[in-house]
């Protein structure tokens, strides 16, 4: 039960006056909230009435009843700022004299409601700039005021921003992003403000459908215009409080539009069939016009083929008639259909064709990618190279897209090619466990005088020693033999021999320094690495980008321990850094992969990557396998050599784009090629000298197959 005083009433039957006590039941009175939560001003005015209307139904004789005396009313929260046009709400307190918090209404009052109001729910809303004060009441008790500040500092404006519509835009393709900037009174950019995208004309999307405005208040959208010809348009709308449009900002929108029309159309060369490979009978031409059908002469027109296909020339500018050929268009490697695709702005047609016939894939055993160059050991074990002279071993000069036979007819188990930025060499283990080496700086005569150090053609390296495995540096070569030691010649400029000799070179080879088995060696451009037989990694040489792994910087002239107590499985050298596979499949690299890398002294793993079962390293660029086949790589990608159908930079393993599983896979400098699972041989990346397999010299930035031949 309640108990309400009311105020004094006269006694009539005596000339004093005395109190009146009105009761109020529980029933009578809304249900009561917990203790600290607000206290509605409705529920005070029913309580209120309902204590008058129990007045005047009290008895004279009721028995005298206890009052409940307020101690304290204080508003939740201290001095706050608001912008204009948002709501806060606001919370009070309210005990007894004795400290206990009780449950009573509460009706909170703001000094000038221009520029606060509060409604009986104690929902403030800032309605003006300006500054009042806030107190709330239980009774006869006010609160200590707390300050409200209401400001203005959100948005006041909102329009386009480096905007300019093109001339032609397509039906159904993707201009540039919409881009609108907002801004405040003070004439301030807004950053995190909320704007709305909608299309309010000629179909299509755009999203996102709300975004927000970054630090230097621009928020963007991108649009798809929508399918039929006509105009478009989308309209940005600034949004405050609950993502509603903010009423205060007059006008509240700016507004896009674009008009949609066939700009671009086909004149000649579409529908046509052909031979893979091969060029179709009709040159295919395209003309160009404006919105109100007349030609647009001297604007540049881009063509792409698709399939591996290509053009003559990928841009040409439109003559005074409007029309534009990229010469002849000749097919890719995949029968099917093919496309043509010719873009101005945001204006494109699509062309087609049929490719007929069938490919005939390159199939060797094993393929490796090294400077410029790619070899393959055949079925027979001759090796076959094409790419930059004097790399291809032919003993010519010229360099080759076709996969070239070296001369000699060597039988070989592997190759290995350097990866450094010169003219490089490769160097191959035969079936005998000789050494053979050709290319620039590939050393093969330690005997004649003037010294030979480049060759056109493999030549043994002499040697006593029976070899398992060759790794060409830049100027310097090392090999793993049957004994489990690593011997190294060459160039010593950086220490990269292992010798701690001071000797500038040593044409011999001679073991490194420290007595340590090896299963495995790897070079890089001026640095070596081995793997130990109980899985630890040695390096030596060159150390500036941190190659070496041993948490410094500085040149070592003989192995030292890579920093680090994972045990390794596999070893891979860069240009100027390191990778390896450790035995639970996790990839590390230390030293520089190029782009923006940091240098990195000791091992760093990838937390995001697959478990990996092999590795590889080119000039700044490493790929790796995953047990079913999958091909990821990472680093410089200036040259497409990462598959990804990008030339972005990747600093973590990034899925090649390919559907093609791959059983093995090697990086060059700057391309890479890897081995399906059926021995077809695909390369991608820089194509400097034929390295890929194509004449083209274009590009690659996804894999493509080898074709040696197309049948009918």
């Amino acid at each position: 039960m309640w108990f309400l005083r009311s105020d004094f009433s006269a006694d009539t039957s005596t000339t004093r006056q005395r109190p009146l006590l009105l009761i109020v039941t529980a029933s009578d009175l809304p249900p009561q909230p917990q203790p600290g939560f607000l206290i509605r001003t409705a529920s005070l005015a029913r309580a209120l009435a309902l204590a008058v209307l129990g007045a005047a139904c009290t008895s004279s004789s009721a028995p005298p009843v206890q009052q409940v005396d307020i101690g304290s009313v204080t508003i939740s929260g201290a001095s706050f700022a608001i912008e204009r046009g948002y709501h806060a709400q606001l919370t009070a307190v309210v005990r007894s004299r004795t400290g206990t918090v009780v449950n009573y209404p509460v009706v909170f009052r703001s000094s000038n409601e221009n520029v606060v109001t509060i409604d009986g729910n104690g929902k403030l809303f800032a309605v003006d700039t300006g500054q009042v004060a806030i107190v709330a009441s239980s009774v006869s008790v006010t609160s200590t005021p707390i300050g409200v500040k209401v400001v203005h500092n959100g948005p006041d404006k909102i329009d386009a921003f480096q905007y300019a519509p093109v001339q032609a835009n397509s039906p159904g393709s993707t201009p540039d992003s919409l881009r609108v900037r907002v801004i405040n009174s003070s004439n301030q950019l807004v950053a995190n403000a909320r704007v709305a995208f909608a299309v309010t004309g000629g179909g299509g999307a755009v999203s996102p459908a709300i975004a927000t405005t970054n630090a230097v208040g621009i928020a963007s959208a991108e649009w798809k215009l929508g399918p039929a010809a006509g105009v478009n348009t989308v309209t940005a709308t600034a949004l405050g409080e609950d993502d509603k449009p903010i009423t205060t900002i007059t006008p509240n929108f700016t507004t896009f539009s674009l008009r949609t029309f066939d700009a671009l159309a086909a004149l000649a060369g579409d529908k046509q069939s052909g031979l893979i490979l091969s060029g179709l009978p009709v040159q295919p031409s395209v003309r160009l016009v404006d919105s109100l059908n007349k030609v647009r002469p001297g604007v540049p027109v881009f063509f792409t083929a698709t399939r591996g296909g290509r053009v003559a020339t990928s841009v040409v500018s439109t003559g005074a008639d409007g029309v534009a050929s990229p010469g002849i268009w000749t097919l890719g490697d995949i029968p099917g259909e093919q496309q043509l695709i010719a873009k101005v702005e945001f204006a494109s047609v699509t062309l087609t064709a049929t490719g007929t016939g069938t490919p005939v894939h390159f199939t060797p055993k094993s393929v490796m990618a090294g400077q410029s160059v790619t070899c393959a050991i055949l079925t027979d074990d001759t090796a076959s190279c094409w790419g930059e002279q004097p790399k291809v071993g032919d003993s010519t000069a010229k360099n080759t897209a076709s996969p070239t036979p070296t001369k000699h007819n060597v039988k070989f188990t592997s190759l290995a090619g350097s990866i450094g930025s010169g003219t490089g060499h490769v160097c191959g283990i035969a079936v005998d466990q000789s050494v053979y080496c050709w290319g620039t700086n590939s050393l093969p005569d330690t005997a004649s005088k003037p010294k030979v150090f480049s060759s056109l053609v493999p030549v043994q390296y002499p040697s006593p020693l029976a070899w398992v495995q060759i790794a060409p540096g830049q100027v310097h070569n090392c090999g793993l033999a049957t004994d489990q030691n690593v011997y190294c010649w060459g160039d010593n400029s950086q220490g990269q021999l292992g010798d701690r000799a001071a000797n500038p070179q040593r044409y011999a080879a001679a073991p490194v320094f420290g007595g340590f088995k090896f299963s495995a060696v790897t070079a890089g451009i001026g640095h070596n690495c081995a793997l130990s037989i109980d899985g630890s990694v040695f390096c030596w040489g060159l150390n500036v980008n941190g190659q070496l792994g041993n948490g410094t910087t500085a040149t070592a002239t003989s192995p030292t321990a890579v920093a680090t107590v994972l045990t390794f499985q596999q070893i891979s050298a860069g240009d100027s850094f390191t990778c390896g596979l450790t035995t639970t499949g996790r990839a590390h690299c230390w030293g520089n992969l190029g782009g923006t890398s940091s240098v990195v002294t000791s091992p760093r793993t990838y937390a995001s990557a697959p478990t990996f079962t092999s590795i590889t390293s080119g000039g700044f660029h490493t790929c790796a396998l995953t047990a079913d086949g999958t091909a990821y790589c990472w680093g410089d990608n200036s040259g497409g050599q990462l598959g990804d159908s990008t030339a972005t930079y990747r600093p973590n393993p990034t899925p090649v784009v390919t559907s093609v599983k791959f059983k093995s896979i090697s990086a060059g400098f700057g391309h890479t090629c890897g081995t399906a699972v059926d021995n077809s041989v695909l390369c991608w990346g820089f194509n400097k000298a034929g390295e890929l397999g194509d004449s083209t010299a274009t590009f690659r930035l996804t894999p493509r197959y080898m074709v040696l031949s197309v049948t009918p």
